[in-house]
C-alpha cells in the first residue's frame, strides 16, 4: 500500500515541476506607471498582431524563428509610458531596460519558438528577442543582459 501511494505522490510531484509551470506561468503581468497592474494571458497576447524574428542567439544552436508581440505594440495596448521598464523572470532576475531601446530596436516578447510555444525548460513562455544577427549592436553584452527569458512581468512603475 505504501509503495503505490509514494508512486502516486512522485507522479504528482513530477506532472507539477513538468506541466504545471508551463500552464500556470503563460500569464504575464504588465504594470503601468501609476501602479496599476494587469494580468495578460497567452490568448491575449497571441490575439495582438504578432511579428516574426528569425536569428541566431548566444543561447540556441543555429538559426530559430520566434513569434511574438512587437514593444511598441504591447506597450501602447497596454498602455506602458516610462522611459525605463523593468522586465523580470521567474528565477526574480531583472534588469531595467529604456523603453526607447525596446520600442525603437525591433524587439519583441517571444512566445513561440519555431512554430511551438516555449515551456520554462525552453526559457518560457516569454522571451524578450532583439534581431541579433541584423546589427552587431544586438551582439552586446547590454543587448544581452536586455534578452530576459522565462519572462514573468514587464513593470513601467519600476
Amino acid at each position: 500500500m505504501k509503495s503505490a501511494l509514494e508512486r502516486i505522490v512522485v507522479a504528482v510531484a513530477l506532472f507539477g515541476f513538468f506541466a504545471g509551470p508551463a500552464w500556470a506561468d503563460s500569464m504575464l503581468s504588465m504594470t503601468r506607471a501609476d501602479g496599476k497592474t494587469v494580468q495578460v494571458t497567452l490568448q491575449e497576447l497571441m490575439d495582438l498582431q504578432a511579428t516574426e524574428i528569425s536569428t541566431s542567439t548566444e543561447w540556441t544552436d543555429g538559426v530559430q524563428t520566434f513569434r511574438g508581440v512587437a514593444f511598441d505594440l504591447l506597450f501602447d495596448t497596454y498602455g506602458l509610458n516610462a522611459e525605463t521598464v523593468r522586465v523580470s523572470a521567474l528565477n526574480d532576475y531583472s534588469v531595467m531596460v529604456p523603453a526607447n531601446v525596446l520600442r525603437e530596436d525591433g524587439a519583441i516578447l517571444a512566445y513561440h519558438l519555431n512554430g511551438g510555444e516555449m515551456s520554462v525548460r525552453e526559457k518560457g513562455p516569454f522571451w524578450v528577442i532583439f534581431p541579433y544577427d541584423a546589427d552587431e549592436q544586438f551582439q552586446t553584452d547590454t543587448y544581452w543582459a536586455y534578452s530576459v527569458w522565462q519572462v514573468k512581468s514587464v513593470d513601467a512603475a519600476n
